[in-house]
């Protein structure tokens, strides 16, 4: 008994597990060709090295590093903002002046007898008890220098620096007023060793009295950079042309936009199909049961898939030549003849979206193309329908693909010159546009017989194929069973009747009557509708004549799968 439920249930959650792998399959499928329809084309470039070609930014992108550089612009031209004069400087600077020129004097005490013989080591140690450097030229100077003459020196020195500090000394300005006053005491007629070795002093001494208040000029430069708008590349623009040497800002933008070899995968590119695609396959499994759960099995599924996973992939193709040549009605054409109408119409919208979403990424993702592609589709679904609706034969197929180009060249006319577009490039692209219906025409054509072979259905050219006399079914029933063949063609006219009354699908009833008794060739003359007089039930022990009589429909249901009829008109001969 457990067994059995086991059986039961496996056999129950068979077909909800092949569903769940078809839609995963095709979920990835999907998924994985829209990336790829997406990705733009990336190059192998490196600063410094001459652009292969013009690239073009595929979307908005900001120039972080010029923008940079600019506003860094901005804030070096701001001026720093200072504190209030320190009046403590001039004394503070005073004193350290005459500490240090007090240790050079003291030198004249107990310096060397003979200066200008002091050797290097001498005089690289006894700098090392000096507050500042001497050459030996400053030293020989200091050494022979008339005494008054040294002291106005260093007088003149002290009172230049406290004139200096007197006034304003601005943070950063320390070494022109180093300067002006070396200058200054040049020009009074000291000798340049003295005035060089005055102006060690000043330097090492030597204090701004007006300090830069940081906080402020970091805020107003903060200010500048901050006024400084990003620089954009907007779609479409071009951000390096061929042969040009290609800048760090060029390089960084298009490592932004994926378009170099090295970059690595675009994760929200791979994230937003994926929520696409996981939101349009959602919307379709609402779709399908709410409205046609009745014809939800894992063979129509699959074909569904299929077609949703052949149609992305031939657009995926067309694209690569051009965005308006791709077969969209293609998917609305074989639903709607291979499956149901009503699903044909979404479905056609589904997969026009999932089209746009492959236009080549160096024309801009949500662009006037994808706007395009979208709205034919939409227009599309209804004039399929309205044609499919009086016939659904090779003609009609044709038809509808020659009415869809025509509305596809006014879809993308009409956008083009909304768009302000140049009239010639509006004409060439409604041209290719028009050209995608016939194309779309053509491929169903050529894909209806193969889908149809493959998943066995009753489509109306499949039925009009069945209701051929020289079926070899038929052409059998009609030579080793007439009475039959007869009795059936009255009922296909009766059945065909009945359905049409009811709104029923009167071609799947015709030749359901067709076959309804083709189990009867098994044992032809076991039925009356065949005999010439002779009654083999005469000679025939009752319980196997109506074994006989009542087997023919499972015969006949055997019969026809293995002709592999389809399975509506296997059901009628059951």
């Amino acid at each position: 008994m457990k067994r059995k439920k086991r059986m039961a249930s496996a056999a129950r959650f068979a077909p909800v597990l092949k569903n769940a792998l078809i839609i995963a399959v095709t979920y990835l499928l999907l998924s994985a060709m829209l990336v790829l329809g997406a990705t733009p084309e990336q190059h192998d470039i490196q600063v410094g090295s001459p652009a292969p070609m013009d690239i073009l930014a595929t979307k908005d992108v900001n120039d972080v590093v010029t923008t940079e550089e600019h506003r860094e612009a901005a804030a070096a031209l701001v001026e720093p903002s200072y504190r209030s004069i320190d009046f403590s400087v001039v004394g503070e600077v005073s004193s350290s002046m005459e500490a240090m020129f007090n240790q050079l004097v003291s030198l004249r005490e107990d310096g060397h007898p003979d200066p200008a013989a002091i050797t290097d080591a001498e005089l690289s140690a006894l700098n090392q008890t000096l507050p500042v450097s001497v050459s030996r030229e400053e030293y020989e100077a200091l050494m022979t220098c008339d005494e008054d003459n040294l002291s106005h020196l260093v007088n003149d020195a002290i009172i230049s620096v406290r004139d200096t500090l007197n006034s304003t000394l601005l943070e950063g300005q320390e070494g022109a007023a180093v300067n002006r006053l070396s200058r200054a005491l040049a020009a009074t007629g000291y000798p340049l060793p003295l005035v060089s070795l005055a102006t060690d002093v000043i330097s090492a001494c030597i204090r701004p009295n007006m300090l830069i208040d940081e906080e402020i000029t970091e805020a107003n430069r903060q200010k500048a950079r901050d006024a400084v708008e990003m620089e954009t590349c907007v779609k479409g623009e071009v951000i390096v042309r061929r042969g040009e040497i290609v800048t760090l800002a060029q390089y960084t933008m298009l490592s932004s936009l994926g378009l170099l070899k090295e970059d690595s995968l675009d994760v929200p590119l791979l994230l937003g199909n994926a929520l696409i695609v996981l939101l349009i396959m959602a919307c379709a499994a609402l779709y399908l049961r709410r409205y046609i759960r009745h014809k939800l099995t894992p063979k129509s599924i699959l074909l569904l898939c299929l077609i949703a996973v052949l149609v992305t992939g031939l657009c995926l193709a067309f694209s690569r030549w051009n965005a308006y040549m791709m077969p969209i009605s293609l998917g609305l054409m074989l639903a709607a003849l291979l499956f149901d109408q009503r699903m044909a119409l979404y479905f056609n919208i589904a997969l026009g979206f999932l089209a746009s979403l492959l236009m080549n990424a160096g024309s801009g993702l949500f662009s006037v193309t994808m706007f395009s592609v979208i709205l034919m589709s939409m227009i599309a679904g209804p004039i399929v329908l309205a044609v499919f609706s009086r016939s659904m034969q090779r003609t009609s197929t044709l038809l509808a693909g020659v009415l869809v180009g025509l509305s596809n060249f006014v879809c993308t006319l009409s956008v083009g010159l909304i768009n302000s577009a140049e009239l010639g490039s509006v004409l060439t692209n409604a041209l290719w546009a028009m050209s995608s219906g016939i194309i779309s025409a053509i491929l169903c054509i050529g894909l209806q017989p193969v889908l149809e072979a493959i998943f066995n259905l009753a489509t109306n050219s499949k039925l009009i194929e069945l209701s051929n006399p020289n079926q070899p079914l038929l052409r059998r029933l009609l030579l080793e069973a007439p009475g039959t063949y007869h009795h059936s063609i009255i009922v296909a006219n009766l059945a065909e009747a009945a359905a049409s009354a009811v709104g029923g699908n009167a071609l799947l009833a015709r030749v359901g009557a067709y076959y309804h008794d083709v189990g009867k060739l098994k044992r032809p003359i076991y039925f009356k509708e065949n005999q010439m007089g002779d009654n083999p039930h005469d000679r025939t022990d009752p319980r196997v004549s109506a074994a006989i009589l009542t087997a023919h429909p499972r015969d006949g249901a055997a019969m026809a799968q293995k002709a592999r009829i389809p399975e509506p008109v296997l059901e009628i001969i059951r």
